[in-house]
């Protein structure tokens, strides 16, 4: 792809997602700063021994408020990327340029992934902040391992929507929901503080699966198979 039909591609979907990246970032950033003045009030309430003593033992969770929002930004940026694309079969045209299907889709996804990273790294950082000013390291790393998953199923969402887009044939369509419904449920388990560490490399795997079946789906579009 020249660099005049990156630019074309990338501001196509820049008009069709703006303002729901825009949405996505106001609530992530609003949650975050609601979840850690809570965490923080837990802190000075319950007092430091007993916070501590109760959080290792797996009565109390940091930051659970969290849990849900990188799935949601994944959904709210990923629907209205690609389903005006196939529903109005817009896509068609832009698969036919001449630069070959996987540089477009792949182009196409590397700009959601873009969008969804940048959306969630400003309540990212104030969630590192106030972990790290107000908790001892063991907790900021504890819980900061706890929210990898999540967002690791927010990234296996995103790959997962733009996959079911591409689908031809809903049949195959609600198939790969299923499969992506039971799928994601890895990422949200009820991991203990820390515990998360073991499960790291099954949800690495399933991340990276997931962003390479998308050239599947979309080759079965660009030809239009049944």
């Amino acid at each position: 792809m020249t660099r005049t039909q990156i630019k074309h591609l990338l501001y196509k979907e820049w008009i069709k997602t703006r303002w729901y990246a825009a949405i996505g970032l106001v609530v992530s950033l609003a949650l975050s700063v609601y979840t850690c003045i809570n965490a923080v009030s837990m802190l000075h309430d319950l007092g430091g021994a007993f916070f501590y003593s109760t959080l290792l033992t797996g009565n109390i969770a940091l930051m659970t408020q969290l849990k849900y929002l990188p799935l949601a930004i994944a959904l709210l940026i990923g629907l209205p990327q690609f389903l005006p694309e196939i529903t109005n079969k817009r896509i068609r045209l832009t698969l036919h340029l001449p630069v070959g299907c996987t540089a477009v889709v792949y182009t196409m996804v590397l700009y959601g992934l873009a969008v969804f990273c940048c959306t969630l790294l400003p309540a990212l950082l104030i969630t590192v902040i106030t972990l790290a000013v107000s908790f001892p390291a063991e907790v900021t790393v504890a819980t900061l391992q706890t929210l990898l998953p999540w967002l690791l199923g927010g990234m296996t969402a995103y790959f997962f929507t733009a996959m079911i887009a591409f689908e031809p044939v809903w049949k195959f369509r609600f198939g790969y929901i299923l499969i992506a419904y039971f799928t994601l449920r890895f990422f949200y388990l009820g991991y203990g503080v820390g515990n998360a560490v073991t499960a790291y490399p099954l949800l690495l795997i399933i991340t990276l699966i997931s962003s390479l079946a998308v050239i599947y789906t979309s080759h079965r579009f660009n030809k239009g198979e049944l």
